[in-house]
């Protein structure tokens, strides 16, 4: 076939994917908010003559029968998630449960108008439709298709599935992937972990003169799961550094305390108040000491880092000093970063946590983490870790359901198939890979221990930001590789 026909079919079906990319994109779908396009999506399957199902969810299941003479062969499922981080440029009107999200297609890529694409996971959606509009171009066994909610924010529609639409099944085709040409074929748990103490204050004692809120800022930040490894600093961590710092030249009240987003950030910012008895231009030396000494361990990955401090007027209040000694061990004591290396691939971190959120106020403090590990057993070992060393420090746990781990298969059948048809297809083996970040596929896999599994995708860039893309050149290739997997198990003897 010559490679102008094999630029039109690819073209073809880039055009058809994107067309269905087009209607997903025009209906709000923020995580939380899915009843539209759960009701988008019910809608097209049953005007394709699919049976359906709604659940209480709103997670949508949907039959397709096998090609004539295959109803034999195992029956596979083809799952993506329907939501999507909604996140707009500051100055952009955007409205995330009204408003359309407005495509801007190239040449190489295609982006959204101030806002994120969603191509997590819309572009998996919409291939998965592509595929059902084109069931007969291409010979399969029977399919199911599972469209889930609240991936983002949860997980609570892969929690709620029920274990019925997985017990039948031999093969799960998971497209939320974010780099063609990567077969993730195992992923990690987690679990979030909330820690509070009731706090105390007094008046600050009138000797310690000089009253300063401190801020560090310019860090990287980033994904705790796939940036961990990556040498970035803990803005939390960091800021009790200074503390110690200041606290080896004179007295030191906290006032108050703040930084990070999200559990699952690495924090990129953190600031407090203080009182102290140094000179302002002694602490001030102090923060630019422990700047210096940062840039000397961090500065290839934090060359931005920048610790300030500005004179204020004296606060109300500051923490009883046995509630700052508490409140600072523990943060020392808490582990964050990667915790275990794979000794068989040293590149793969397989247990890492991090402490994403602290949070004051006149009655609490609130820290938030989050602990990964590529075992269940790994989790597990955090939680007890965790609890212990919050009892010393006199702080109360609340450990959230944690998410199973969904461990690497190395006899997976689909998995050969996938390294083979994708080497077929593109000349070149793929890349296998687990990675340490919590995937819809852990639950999937306890649902029904004998499923296998692979997650693929297209190569997007930059996802949950207004800077996310999609790389077009790579949405065919992935439908063609789906498609091929499909009929190799369609004609394959298990």
């Amino acid at each position: 076939m010559s490679e102008k026909i094999l630029n039109r079919a690819a073209e073809k079906i880039l055009d058809g994917v994107l067309e269905e990319f087009s209607k997903l994109a025009a209906i709000p779908r923020p995580s939380k908010h899915e009843e539209q396009v759960s009701d988008f999506l019910k809608k097209f399957f049953e005007e394709h003559g699919l049976e359906v199902v709604q659940d209480e969810f709103k997670n949508i299941i949907a039959e397709a029968d096998a090609s004539p003479g295959k109803e034999n062969f195992p029956l596979t499922i083809l799952q993506a998630h329907m939501d999507m981080v909604c996140v707009a440029e500051d100055d952009y009107a955007f409205e995330p449960t009204k408003d359309a999200i407005k495509l801007i297609r190239g040449e190489k890529f295609l982006e959204a108008e101030g806002t994120s694409l969603g191509a997590d996971d819309g572009i998996g959606v919409a291939e998965i439709l592509y595929l059902v509009k084109n069931l007969d171009a291409f010979e399969h066994g029977r399919l199911r298709i599972i469209f889930t909610v609240e991936e983002e924010q949860g997980m609570s529609g892969a929690i709620g599935l029920d274990e019925k639409f997985f017990a039948d099944a031999n093969f799960l085709i998971n497209c939320d992937s974010e780099k063609f040409g990567e077969i993730v074929a195992g992923s990690a748990g987690c679990v979030q972990i909330i820690f509070c103490r009731e706090l105390h204050y007094v008046r600050p004692d009138t000797k310690l003169g000089t009253n300063m809120e401190i801020k560090i800022g310019g860090l990287r930040g980033g994904h705790s799961g796939g940036e961990i490894s990556s040498g970035r600093i803990n803005a939390i961590k960091l800021a009790v550094k200074i503390m110690r710092a200041i606290t080896k030249h004179g007295k030191i009240r906290l006032s108050s305390f703040s930084g990070g987003q999200a559990f699952n950030a690495i924090p990129d910012s953190a600031s407090f108040v203080i009182a102290t008895d140094l000179k302002p231009d002694n602490v001030q030396n102090i923060c630019e000491q422990v700047e210096r000494r940062m840039k000397n361990v961090y500065g290839t990955t934090e060359p931005e880092i920048k610790i300030e401090t500005k004179i204020i007027s004296r606060p109300d209040k500051v923490l009883h000093a046995k509630d700052y000694e508490l409140l600072t061990n523990f943060i020392e004591l808490i582990h964050s970063g990667v915790y275990l290396m794979s000794p068989e691939n040293p590149a793969q971190v397989l247990a890492s946590a991090n402490l994403g959120m602290i949070r004051m106020d006149d009655q609490i403090v609130e820290l938030k983490l989050l602990a990964r590990g590529n075992a269940d057993e790994l989790v597990e070992e955090f939680i007890e870790g965790f609890e212990q060393a919050a009892k010393l420090c006199a702080f109360e746990s609340k450990i959230f359901e944690p998410s199973p781990a969904w461990l690497f298969n190395p006899n997976s059948r689909l998995l050969k198939i996938a390294k083979e048809i994708f080497a077929e297809q593109n000349g070149h083996a793929p890349e296998v890979s687990t990675v340490h970040m919590g995937l819809e596929t852990g639950y999937f896999v306890k649902k029904n221990p004998a499923l296998e599994i692979i997650s693929i995708g297209t190569t997007n860039e930059n996802i949950h930001s207004t800077n996310e893309r999609l790389h077009l050149e790579t949405v065919a290739p992935h439908v063609k590789f789906i498609v091929g997997m499909l009929e190799e198990i369609s004609a394959t003897k298990f």
